[in-house]
């Protein structure tokens, strides 16, 4: 087995390559290409190989080109994984590649990234681009209330939630200059509001039958079962209800250090668009009326008596992570009854 470290840039690939013997066998540099890559793969010699590189932008092209090759094992690391990188002094491409390499040979790469294939790949990106499109429409719409706020207007907080927000932010007094630039803004918004129906269109079309599963969870309808599935796609390759809380960005951040243990805020490295929506829907799940939310809600009010109804909401949100990943590792639809405390 031969082990090679890949470092990606823009512009190149870096390879560098150590048989089990830790002997170098393969150093250098080539386009950041697929004929690039290929050339570097076959540089490197005939019999079976293990490379392992870093997840960035350019992931999904390098996986599919290296699984076409004959012998050829993948493995993308996570670069928040691999800390003796990232936090080297001595940081160059050729000792990023030549790390990742010794750390393959002696089996001490961290758990390879989960490479979805598929529907659920689409879904993923949907999603990811749907919530691009989101960030920019808020980031416009921020812009347009620090504006009108330097002419003495304060637009309500949900001033642009009801549908003729354009109407009444038109009858608003301000000057000539910035009347132009709120309007093309406006229109700006409007092109997103657009863009993101369509995604949104896309997304709901794509059918699965593990989002039938998890629709089956109060408040997690079309849109948010979609999500869900995108981030967890296979549940058993998450050990328990922790790693996939941790995963979702619903987990709290622990120090501990001999006796003392204390729980902080959650953790927010994992996928925040699976944390953002389960925010939401944990907010309609307090406020439902049906009998299969009503352990949901029993667990809300519990948590809400001892440490308030914000820190509530996020525990509640976890909980419909975690009872989603039951739903898809079982294959079975929801049951209300086995939430319900011993």
């Amino acid at each position: 087995m031969v082990y090679v470290g890949l470092d990606v840039s823009g512009k190149s690939l870096v390879g560098y390559a150590v048989n089990e013997r830790k002997r170098c066998v393969y150093e250098g540099e080539q386009p950041a290409s697929r004929v690039g890559l290929r050339a570097l793969v076959r540089q490197i010699g005939v019999g079976p190989k293990l490379v392992a590189f870093e997840a960035g932008n350019q992931m999904k092209w390098i996986a599919d080109t290296l699984k076409t090759l004959d012998g050829v094992q993948v493995h993308v690391v996570h670069p928040n994984e691999v800390k003796w990188i990232t936090e080297s002094r001595g940081k160059t491409d050729r000792v990023d590649a030549k790390k990742l390499a010794e750390l393959a040979r002696a089996d001490l790469l961290p758990r390879a990234v989960h490479i979805v294939e598929g529907p659920v790949r689409e879904l993923r990106e949907l999603v990811s681009a749907r919530q691009q499109l989101q960030r920019k429409r808020v980031a416009l719409i921020n812009t347009i209330r620090g504006y009108v706020y330097q002419e003495g207007h304060r637009l309500p907080e949900k001033f642009f939630a009801g549908v003729a927000w354009r109407e009444k932010l038109a009858r608003v007094s301000v000057s000539a200059p910035l009347r132009l630039i709120v309007q093309t803004f406006m229109t700006s918004i409007e092109a997103l509001v657009v863009a993101e129906q369509q995604l949104t269109q896309r997304l709901r079309a794509i059918a699965d039958p593990r989002c039938d599963l998890v629709e089956t969870v109060p408040a997690l309808g079309p849109l948010a079962s979609r999500v869900v599935l995108s981030a967890v796609d296979e549940a058993q390759r998450f050990d328990d209800q922790k790693a996939v809380a941790n995963y979702g960005a619903l987990a709290p951040t622990i120090y501990q250090s001999g006796a003392v243990r204390h729980l902080g805020r959650i953790n927010r490295d994992g996928r925040q668009e699976v944390r953002r929506v389960l925010l939401q829907c944990a907010h309609t799940v307090v406020r439902m009326k049906s009998a299969g939310a009503k352990p949901l809600q029993q667990f809300y009010a519990r948590i809400a008596t001892r440490r308030g109804k914000k820190i509530a909401v996020v525990a509640l949100a976890r909980k419909l992570l975690t009872t989603a990943y039951g739903v898809l590792k079982s294959g079975t639809p929801y049951d209300p009854r086995k939430l319900q405390p011993a």
